[in-house]
């Protein structure tokens, strides 16, 4: 059996468009995980901007929140998210 994920394209309004320096927190099956959005890169390299949250076996994830970076203060909370897709969050607008 797969693993399953969750993949978030964050985009901030208030905070930096990036999300860089937003922390993400996520259930499943009762577990919390989190992990920092950091940006960055080396001359003439790149990386995905997209955060992948692992799910495990998990077939749904409980919640995800999303504590936008400075000047912000927002803090974002979903339920209900599509597992093995990618969304696009838009800060403070929810999901596109």
């Amino acid at each position: 059996m797969k693993n399953n994920w969750a993949g978030l394209k964050l985009v901030g309004t208030r905070a930096n468009p990036a999300a860089t320096g937003a922390v993400i927190r996520w259930s499943t099956n009762g577990q919390v995980r989190s992990r920092l959005k950091t940006g960055g890169g080396s001359f003439l390299s790149s990386h995905d901007p997209r955060e992948i949250l692992g799910l495990g076996k998990a077939e749904k994830v409980d919640w995800v929140e999303i504590r936008w970076p400075k000047p912000s203060e927002r803090i974002d909370r979903f339920t209900d998210l599509a597992v093995n897709k990618y969304l696009t969050v838009v800060e403070g607008k929810g999901i596109e």
